[in-house]
């Protein structure tokens, strides 16, 4: 059987402060409700108006309210940098009657973009998993009929640090080994473990009674009962000291039981399972690219859901197609091909999807700029500029100023932004006192998601770019564009 090390401090860690998913969910509507120049007060008086918040006090706890987003946070339906929470592209869908993907699928995103290292989890750095994508997997895995039962849930899942195909073969023979033991021996097996009480009932404690409930809520899991599953008989671990914490599939239930997919995910599982690995590397902060944590929650909470969306729901904001659009454009800085062509082709349409754009015309060759955009704006002026498109091996080497700078000259235009997913530490010295800006791919992204899902027309507004890049000139402009989307989309919480 597959070897981990079992204790209370080296597992995985999931927040524990909201069970109720008709209170997450009214979380997720009180944002909605309110615009983005309130505070921990605004939204809990929300919440207590609709009678869905109880503080201690008669007038809460702001502190509470603090962990709660906090747990917002964890299950992935936005993150928060300094006072502002900013919706994923999941809670997004929420708050929009109109989206093409159901509210199971919806979750099931949620689910699958789990990973730790997280920056809601103190889990230990030791881990460096995506547990969703694990979960998911094993959940269509026939090998152990597409179900974990709770108990070994609970003894597995938590201190598995990493999974490849080895790991994750040995995991599918130990799972079946496991259930051709007696209750008695697999008791014995958690006895084993120093400390098995406090190991074992903290585990129950937030996989059972709060990750599988919450996702049973959302419509991803199903719970089974299986009476005859340890011959009907429960795990019992004392928290603390009297507190008992069981194995039951379901709350107030006293049977034994598992968790599958819901018939209303299974599908789209399957699409994001084979699309996606469990086996990749999470990104972390110390991920190539990722330069600071503003990088890292926009890679977490907005360009990898898209991916996973754009996955399953091509369709989605199908008037213009837009996750299919940033997604492609975010994915080909990347891994396009080595000439930079597929890296031009998909930023034109990004490109457009700025309400000001009027035309955009790829126009590369030898010695020449990328594409060339004329922007008109409500005045009927038009201002041009060159766009760049920068592939990750291109990204890499010196920009040449004189050469951009003649480019500008020749079509007239009045600065260039170049595009790449990400840039060498001197670009700035290759770029100051020209009127050149660098701006991240992913960054792009996040912000024309963000506003093209948000507006009534569908677009994403230019303007305010235009007037950070002539306020900036020579620089990174990646960090303004981010800080534009936390003050646009931002809640002060």
């Amino acid at each position: 059987m597959i070897s981990l090390d079992r204790r209370k401090n080296h597992k995985w860690i999931f927040q524990k402060n909201i069970s109720s998913t008709e209170l997450m969910n009214a979380y997720v509507q009180a944002l909605n409700d309110i615009n983005n120049e309130i505070s921990y007060y605004d939204v809990k008086n929300t919440l207590k108006n609709k009678r869905l918040y109880r503080g201690r006090s008669q007038s809460g706890n702001v502190n509470t309210m603090s962990v709660r987003f906090s747990q917002m946070c964890f299950y992935m339906f936005g993150y928060k940098l300094g006072n502002k929470f900013v919706p994923s592209p999941m809670t997004t869908n929420l708050l929009q009657m109109s989206n093409k993907i159901s509210k199971e699928s919806n979750a099931l995103v949620n689910l699958f973009s789990m990973q730790f290292p997280q920056p809601y989890s103190n889990t230990s750095p030791d881990f460096n998993i995506y547990v969703g994508r694990l979960i998911v997997k094993l959940l269509l895995d026939e090998r152990i009929e597409q179900k974990l039962y709770v108990d070994e849930i609970i003894w597995f899942l938590p201190f598995i640090e990493e999974v490849n195909l080895d790991i994750y073969e040995e995991l599918i023979e130990s799972i079946n080994e496991y259930r051709r033991l007696t209750y008695d021996q697999k008791y014995e097996l958690f006895k084993s473990v120093r400390d098995y009480n406090d190991v074992f009932s903290n585990v129950l404690h937030e996989m059972n009674y709060y990750f599988i409930r919450i996702f049973e809520a959302f419509g991803v899991f199903e719970a089974k009962e299986d009476i005859s599953h340890n011959g009907g008989k429960l795990f019992t671990f004392i928290h603390g000291s009297s507190t008992k914490r069981v194995d039951s599939y379901k709350s107030r239930k006293n049977t034994p039981g598992y968790i599958l997919l819901s018939e209303k995910v299974k599908k789209d599982a399957g699409k994001l399972d084979s699309k996606f690995s469990a086996f990749d590397k999470p990104l972390t902060q110390q991920s190539e690219g990722i330069y600071s944590l503003k990088d890292w929650l926009v890679e977490l909470y907005e360009i990898e859901p898209l991916n996973y969306l754009n996955e399953i729901a091509p369709a989605f904001l199908e008037d213009k197609n837009i996750i299919n659009i940033i997604t492609k454009m975010v994915h080909c800085s990347k891994y396009g091909s080595s000439d930079g062509k597929e890296f031009e082709k998909s930023l034109k349409p990004a490109i457009e999807l700025f309400r000001e754009t009027e035309n955009v015309e790829i126009i590369s060759g030898s010695g020449k700029t990328d594409l060339l955009c004329a922007m008109r704006y409500s005045d009927d002026s038009v201002l041009k500029m060159n766009v760049d498109a920068k592939t990750r091996i291109a990204s890499l080497q010196e920009i040449n100023a004189r050469r951009i700078n003649s480019h500008l000259e020749r079509h007239g235009a009045k600065y260039c932004m170049i595009v790449a997913p990400k840039f060498s530490s001197g670009v700035e010295q290759d770029i100051q006192g020209n009127k050149i800006v660098v701006l991240k791919a992913e960054t792009l992204g996040a912000y024309l998601f963000k506003e093209c899902s948000n507006s009534r027309d569908g677009f994403a507004d230019f303007d305010i770019i235009s007037k950070i890049i002539e306020n900036a000139y020579g620089t990174d402009i990646t960090e303004s564009i981010q800080d534009l989307i936390y003050e646009r989309y931002g809640t002060i919480v």
